[in-house]
């Protein structure tokens, strides 16, 4: 199902970059007549500039939707790795939004691709901004769980990864379609964040759930630790 649905959003981000490229050639284009002839070129910047963080973005997402193959994981800390972030982090919450680190999971190895991962907090990040216009609080706290799994049943151990927000919440239909391709509560279009983000969870045989209330939204993400023995 993961691979249905990665293939499904990469078929129609491809579509959507192909639009903005053409959309940025036809921008050129009539910048360069604009040019030639002293007329003002302030829309066109402006309209090439959006297409060309639109095309960023999408660039981004469609790296994160590429299924990592086994032979690039590597053996990822989960408090480095999220302590590394601490200043993009800042910079993509902006001022108003105070962050915070509680990195208390004990021995958080995992095996993965850091890119990935890092992408996957960066979009989260961007999605809890846009839901506090006013500011707030973001956190990313890290811990280590036991949950018992397979049959027959055994105990292992998990990174939990909280990510929280103090902003509007979902509530209804948004939060139970929070995972779904190109849902978004946001004016103006779908988006692929929680997408993206789910993918990567599933691929490195993590899983996700999501609950939200009135006080705002936690993301809690679940990887398995890599055992001492396969490291």
């Amino acid at each position: 199902m993961v691979r249905r649905v990665s293939a499904l959003v990469t078929v129609r981000l491809g579509n959507d970059l192909r639009s903005l490229l053409r959309l940025m050639s036809m921008s050129v284009d009539s910048l360069r007549q604009r040019l030639a002839s002293g007329e003002s070129t302030d829309r066109e910047f402006i309209e090439l500039e959006g297409a060309i963080d639109s095309a960023f973005r999408i660039g981004r997402e469609l790296i994160a939707l590429g299924e990592p193959s086994p032979g690039v994981r590597s053996v990822v800390d989960i408090n480095e790795l999220v302590a590394q972030l601490e200043g993009v982090l800042t910079r993509v919450l902006g001022p108003e939004i105070r962050l915070t680190l509680r990195l208390e999971a004990t021995n958080p190895i995992v095996q993965a691709e850091a890119v990935q991962l890092e992408w996957a907090f960066l979009n989260l990040a961007a999605n809890s901004r846009d839901a506090m216009p006013n500011g707030g609080s973001f956190v990313v706290h890290t811990t280590s769980v036991d949950r018992t799994v397979g049959v027959p049943a055994r105990t292992q151990r998990f990174i939990r990864i909280t990510v929280s927000d103090t902003g509007r919440g979902l509530f209804g239909d948004a939060r139970s379609r929070a995972f779904d391709p190109f849902f978004s509560t946001k004016d103006g279009g779908a988006g692929l964040g929680l997408t993206s983000v789910a993918t990567i969870v599933r691929t490195f045989q993590g899983w996700l759930h999501i609950e939200s209330d009135g006080s705002g939204t936690r993301l809690h993400i679940h990887l398995p630790v890599l055992s001492a023995t396969s490291r």
